[in-house]
C-alpha cells in the first residue's frame, strides 16, 4: 500500500508563491507596501496551518479545519482591503485639495495680485499670505468679503475693493471664490494642522500659473519681499533737501479714493520718488479723509517710527528724515489702497 501524499505541501508552497507576489507588488507599489506585506504574511500563515491539519487530521476534521481557516482567511482580508480603500480615497481627497489650491493659484495670479502682490504678501491690498488677522476670519467671512467686496468706511459710495462675484457684477463664480477662500487657508500653519491639510502652502503654486516675463519677474520680487513699481514710474528729486508728499483727493472714482503725491515732482502726480540720503520727508494732508504713514510693503516695518494720524484738510504733519541708502516702500495703515515707494540713494 503506497504512501500518501499530504496535500498541505501543497498549500506551503502556493502560500509561498503568494507571498512573494503579494511582497513585490507591495515593493513595487502596484499595491500599497503596508496591503502587500499583510497579504503576503495571511498566505505564509494560512498554508503553514493548512499542512499542520493536514498532516493530523481525520477527514472530517480536514474538512472543519478547512472551513475555519478561509474565514480566518476572509477575516484577515476584509480590514485590509477595507484601509486600502480608505487610503485610496483619502489619497482621492489629497489629489482634489491640490488641484483646488492651483485653481486657486491662478484666480489669484489673473485677479488678486496687482493688489496683493504674486506672494500675497501685500501691497496696494494688505497682506493674505499668512496674515494673523486675516487667519482668525472665519470662512465665510472671507467669502462674503471676496464676494461683496468692502466699502470705503469713508464713503460708502465707493470701495476699496470692488466686488468679485457675479451676483455682484463681478467676473467669479461661487466655485471661483471657494478655490480663492481655499487658497488663503491653505497659508495658514494652524488651520493646515486643525484640518489636516498637509504642509502646502496654495501661494508657491502661483509661480506654475504664470506665462508672461512681466509677471514672472514681479513675482520673483515680490518673493524677495520687493513690489517695487518700474523704474520708468519713479520722479528724481535727489537734487532736493527736502520733499512734501501729500495725501489729496483722487482725480477718478477708482478703488483709490485717495493718493499720495509729491508736491516737488514737476512731470505729473506721483508717489514713487528717488531722493538722496539725508533728505526730509514731510507728509501733509490735504484730503478730505483722515491718514497715517506706515513704512513698509503692506506690513509694518518701523523705519518710519510710530505713525501719526493726520486729520482731513490739516496743516499737521508727520516728518521722516531718511539718512540710509536703500528702500522705502510707504501706506496709509487706514487706507491700505495709498502706497508709495522711495529710494534713498548715497
Amino acid at each position: 500500500m503506497g504512501t500518501s501524499r499530504n496535500p498541505g505541501m501543497l498549500a506551503v508552497t502556493a502560500g509561498v508563491a503568494l507571498a512573494v507576489l503579494f511582497a513585490l507588488l507591495g515593493v513595487t507599489g502596484v499595491l500599497d507596501a503596508r496591503i502587500g506585506f499583510g497579504m503576503a504574511v495571511i498566505a505564509l500563515v494560512v498554508s503553514a496551518l493548512i499542512y499542520i491539519f493536514y498532516s493530523r487530521a481525520d477527514a472530517v476534521e480536514k474538512t472543519g479545519y478547512g472551513a475555519l481557516l478561509f474565514i480566518i482567511a476572509i477575516a484577515f482580508i476584509i480590514p485590509l482591503l477595507i484601509v486600502n480603500q480608505q487610503q485610496a480615497q483619502a489619497t482621492q481627497a489629497s489629489a482634489q485639495y491640490q488641484l483646488t489650491l492651483q485653481r486657486g493659484a491662478a484666480l489669484f495670479a489673473t485677479y488678486c495680485a496687482s493688489c496683493h502682490g504674486f506672494q500675497g504678501n501685500g501691497k496696494a491690498g494688505p497682506k493674505l499670505n499668512n496674515n494673523d488677522s486675516v487667519n482668525k476670519l472665519t470662512t465665510n467671512d472671507l467669502s462674503r468679503i471676496i464676494s461683496a467686496g468692502v466699502p470705503n468706511p469713508d464713503d460708502l459710495t465707493k470701495f476699496s475693493m470692488p466686488a468679485w462675484s457675479e451676483a455682484f457684477g463681478g467676473p467669479l463664480t461661487d466655485d471661483d471664490i471657494a478655490y480663492l477662500v481655499a487658497l488663503i487657508r491653505s497659508s495658514d500653519p494652524q488651520y493646515r494642522a486643525t484640518n489636516n491639510l498637509g504642509d502646502v502652502n496654495g501661494f508657491s503654486y502661483v509661480l506654475g500659473t504664470l506665462t508672461d516675463p512681466t509677471q514672472i519677474a514681479q513675482y520673483e520680487e515680490d518673493k524677495k519681499g520687493g513690489s517695487k513699481p518700474p523704474l520708468t514710474q519713479f520722479t528724481d528729486l535727489s537734487t532736493l533737501t527736502t520733499v512734501h508728499m501729500d495725501a489729496e483727493d483722487a482725480a477718478t472714482t477708482s478703488t483709490a479714493n485717495w493718493g499720495w503725491v509729491a508736491q516737488e515732482a514737476t512731470s505729473g502726480q506721483t508717489s514713487d520718488i528717488i531722493v538722496k540720503a539725508g533728505t526730509t520727508i514731510i507728509f501733509g494732508n490735504k484730503s478730505s479723509a483722515p491718514h497715517n504713514v506706515f513704512s513698509g510693503n503692506g506690513t509694518p516695518d518701523g523705519k518710519f517710527g510710530d505713525p501719526n494720524i493726520i486729520p482731513a484738510n490739516s496743516t499737521q504733519t508727520f516728518t521722516v528724515t531718511l539718512t540710509a541708502p536703500g528702500e522705502y516702500p510707504f501706506y496709509c495703515g487706514i487706507h491700505p489702497a495709498m502706497v508709495g515707494w522711495i529710494t534713498v540713494v548715497p
